[in-house]
């Protein structure tokens, strides 16, 4: 085994916003362990940004990348809970990746490091809440990339 070339050197959160939906009167407690995502609309906002190196502006190795995820039950099948999360990673990207490919690799892996910490976050606050626990499932961010890494989509 041996480490990657894609570091997630920090992670923070910006916002975080979980609440659980009352159910109409007639409807039994919600469950969201079994959820079926199928239809659901998510909101998503992806960028990235290169640090600057200190050494060589045009030689990046060290990205911010910015992950928002939400479902605000606006669209598509409702969800048993309402959320808006937003996080920051710190991603650095080893140098003996070709520049040009770095800004994307950031983006999409990074956000992938990213999710995955929403995702526990996530399940974690809603283990003990009145709907139930709410894994939300894995994703793919390579279709939310724009040219300059910078995507804002709903799904």
């Amino acid at each position: 085994m041996r480490p990657s070339i894609i570091q997630l050197r920090q992670l923070v959160f910006k916002s975080i916003h979980v609440e659980a939906v009352e159910p109409a009167a007639d409807a039994p407690p919600g469950d969201a362990t079994n959820f079926d995502f199928d239809g659901t609309t998510f909101r998503v906002e992806l960028g990235s940004e290169a640090l600057p190196n200190a050494e060589d502006d045009s030689d990046p190795g060290v990205f911010v990348v910015m992950l928002r995820i939400a479902i605000d039950n606006q669209e598509g099948k409702p969800a048993p809970y309402l959320f808006d999360i937003t996080a920051l990673g710190l991603i650095e990207i080893d140098r003996k990746i070709d520049k040009e490919k770095r800004s994307d690799l950031a983006a999409v892996n990074g956000a992938s490091l990213i999710y995955g910490a929403i995702r526990e976050l996530v399940t974690t606050l809603t283990a003990r809440s009145t709907a139930g626990s709410f894994v939300l499932p894995t994703m793919d961010f390579r279709e939310h990339l724009s040219a300059k890494g910078n995507a804002s989509q709903d799904n």
